[in-house]
């Protein structure tokens, strides 16, 4: 849903005004100011040309503009502006810029004491958005009590459209907003901080996290040739998919190798991802088969499955496991659309798993997916992740979820309709990566301590 007008958005109105650069003042908000004719008019009347937007559930953003000003006459008003329109932004959360003119001679708004924004002709109103005053419901929204069907498109030219392709066949809206309308230059917008800092994204940060990745390696004394890295996670929530993700990163193309465990990656860098079946309501990995794998008595490759569980009696059970065949630090994979509404079954599973390795000291850290999808900010540009406030507040809760440091959230995106390997997605990776296996390699710098005064 779009919350608020972005820079571009105001680019568009402006090129559609089309008499020079802009500046827009918000005079009037229906959440801020409420949703009264009155209050309307106080603030909107005798302003010149301005703005009016609305808002709803579906996503979809839509109005008019008129270069005449509002006012509050004695009985109703209605007057011409060539330079009138209606317009719409976007339709139901697509980007779907339409502007809309008055129609030659045709009255372009009308203004009354009891009515808000009302483009069209008293009698013949294209968009008549509200009268005398609206209460906010329950689900947040305002119910209108105006029009914007009987008359749409009597006094515009809305190119045979009909009003439910304008505004979803309804006029229940979360915001009505009115802009007044100047000439000038807009100032551009002030940087937004980032919540976690980290060096500006570009070619040569990729170059260096790779060369700084491909660095870390386990201590030499502990006869370890990886860092062995469990994934945990929901089903559907993208295990796999980092496998590909941190393939592809390393070479160079999309990868779309076979769901094979533990997932390696040659002499390229010293990790091992081992995937695991996703955690379900009812059929799930349990505590007994993850201990197995936590201690290294899990053969690489076998495919464990709810009918095809490891018992400590089977050939391929390995009784001898050392260091370098057990877990250094587990991921918690999660899918940053739906983990806001997880289950408490599902929650309560996932930190049984996390008490099991808290118990035996393992380090953990968890991987949100999907995070372009979770706000405009970051689909356009996966380097605007930490500048996202949708962002941040979601590594927040999944940290209060999980009952994880902040730092152990990490955010990432996926390959999923790419066909070429994106800067931005690989460095987001690459970060994550590198920090955990930070963890993995302090501990097994613990581990090599351990066995140093064990030999004292």
């Amino acid at each position: 849903m779009v919350k608020s007008l972005t820079e571009k958005d105001f680019d568009q109105v402006e090129s559609w005004i089309g008499t020079g650069p802009k500046t827009f003042n918000l005079l009037y908000s229906i959440t801020r100011d409420g949703c009264y004719a009155s209050v309307f008019h106080q603030k909107c009347d005798n302003q010149g040309p301005t703005f009016t937007v609305m808002y709803n559930k579906e996503g979809s953003v839509y109005g008019g503009y008129t270069s005449v000003s509002w006012s509050t006459p004695t009985t109703r008003l209605d007057q011409t502006d060539n330079a009138a329109f209606l317009y719409q932004l976007y339709y139901s959360g697509l980007n779907t810029p339409k502007k809309y003119p008055v129609k030659t001679g045709h009255t372009a708004i009308c203004s009354a004491t009891d009515l808000g924004p009302l483009f069209g002709s008293n009698h013949k109103f294209d968009v008549f958005t509200f009268s005398n005053s609206i209460q906010t419901s329950s689900s947040g929204e305002y119910n209108l009590n105006g029009d914007m069907q009987t008359h749409f498109g009597k006094n515009y030219d809305t190119a045979g459209i009909s009003s439910k392709e304008f505004n979803n066949g309804h006029i229940r809206v979360t915001e009505l907003e009115v802009y007044a309308v100047k000439d000038g230059q807009r100032k551009p917008p002030a940087l937004p901080t980032p919540w976690r800092k980290t060096a500006e994204f570009g070619p040569k940060v990729l170059g260096s996290l790779k060369e700084e990745v491909k660095g870390i390696n386990p201590p030499e004394e502990l006869d370890v040739p990886h860092f062995n890295i469990l994934l945990l996670g929901p089903l559907g929530s993208g295990k796999s998919s980092i496998c590909n993700l941190v393939a592809s990163v390393f070479r160079g193309r999309i990868s779309h190798r076979a769901r094979l465990t533990p997932y390696t990656f040659g002499d390229t860098v010293s990790l091992q991802l081992y995937d695991t079946r996703g955690v379900a309501e009812t059929d799930t990995l349990d505590l007994l088969q993850c201990n197995f794998i936590l201690d290294g008595h899990v053969p690489d490759f076998y495919e464990m499955s709810p009918t095809h569980l490891l018992k400590c009696d089977d050939a391929e059970f390995r009784h001898q496991a050392a260091l370098k065949n057990k877990i250094h630090c587990a991921v918690f994979v999660l899918d940053g659309l739906i983990v806001g509404d997880m289950s408490k079954s599902m929650l309560q599973k996932l930190l049984s798993y996390r008490d099991l390795l808290t118990r035996k000291g393992i380090p953990q850290a968890a991987l949100i997916t999907k995070i372009d999808k979770l706000c405009e900010q970051s689909a356009e540009n996966i380097s605007n992740t930490f500048l996202s406030p949708a962002v941040k507040d979601l590594v927040y809760n999944v940290a209060d979820l999980l009952n994880l440091p902040r730092n152990s959230i990490l955010p990432v995106k996926n390959y999923e309709e790419e066909m070429e390997s994106d800067e931005n997605i690989n460095i987001l990776a690459l970060l994550a990566v590198r920090q955990i296996l930070f963890f993995a390699e302090d501990y097994l710098e613990n581990m090599k301590d351990k066995q140093s005064i064990l030999k004292v």
